[in-house]
């Protein structure tokens, strides 16, 4: 192998997997997809949360029994904590969660994502997908689709086995 690709599959300073994550089952089975690739080529993972409270899913960032005046960056702090020690019972490995970087950015998710991963040097995006179809796609469009056709970093897009959850 030559350098570069000694850095993005596995040898030491490898570049990270970056796993986009709205707390949804897709993207919980798509954290636990890249743990387990992130495993088999030594790379770190990175878990992003783009702070976005969109106007389709208003009050996404309150939680009963705090204060509506908490900033939202505590808030989604505190529910991708309960998000990755929720993955812990479904991954074989809670020793590897540890290793999970979180970060967060705010602004509107598709070109935040691919800008974090640009940043990160990751060596690949790895996101769930609702599986909107008709109306509500056309209309909402679907974040992994323009993730996908606006990234140069290879994009994988996990469904999870779930059912789907309402908006």
């Amino acid at each position: 192998m030559d350098e570069k690709s000694d850095i993005l599959f596995g040898a030491k300073g490898a570049h990270p997997i970056l796993v986009a994550v709205d707390f949804s089952f897709d993207s919980k089975a798509a954290l636990i997809w890249a743990l387990k690739q992130a495993a088999l080529i030594s790379a770190p993972v990175i878990a992003l949360h783009v702070i976005h409270d969109p106007a389709e899913t208003p009050g996404f960032y309150n939680k009963p029994g705090h204060s509506a005046l908490l900033p939202l960056e505590d808030v989604a702090s505190e529910k991708m904590d309960d998000f990755i020690v929720s993955i812990s019972a479904e991954y074989g490995e809670p020793e590897n969660l540890s290793l999970i970087e979180k970060k967060f950015a705010t602004g509107l998710p598709p070109g935040r994502i691919i800008e974090v991963a640009n940043l990160e040097k990751a060596q690949l995006i790895v996101m769930g997908t609702r599986g909107r179809t008709g109306l509500s796609n056309l209309l909402l469009g679907s974040v992994a689709k323009q993730v996908l056709q606006g990234s140069d970093i290879p994009v994988v897009v996990v469904k999870s086995d779930q059912p789907m959850q309402p908006d």
